[in-house]
């Protein structure tokens, strides 16, 4: 697929972006991306833009690495039922 330019709005700030993902969710992300950095701007006396893009980018890794351990968990727990189950089957079969 062939990048193509994508123009997108952020924070107050124009950017012409290049993706090969859908337009719909590059557009999508740079939503998401400007709303985080107004809730952090209302929450922050700063209004240099680089102070509150640093401290967007920390509360989404923080967000990120929260629901990526959630998930390692989840999928332990799939896997700790699943060896159960396959244990049940070959003692039920065996």
């Amino acid at each position: 697929m062939e990048k193509r330019s994508i123009d997108v709005e952020i924070f107050g700030h124009r950017f012409r972006l290049k993706s090969d993902f859908p337009e719909t969710e590059v557009k999508h992300v740079a939503e998401y991306l400007d709303a985080k950095m107004r809730e952090v701007a209302q929450g922050t006396k700063s209004v240099d833009s680089l102070h509150v893009a640093i401290l967007t980018a920390l509360n989404i890794a923080q967000d990120y690495l929260q629901e990526k351990g959630n998930n390692e968990e989840l999928l332990q727990r799939i896997e700790e039922k699943t060896d159960r189950l396959d244990e049940f089957i070959a003692l039920k079969m065996g």
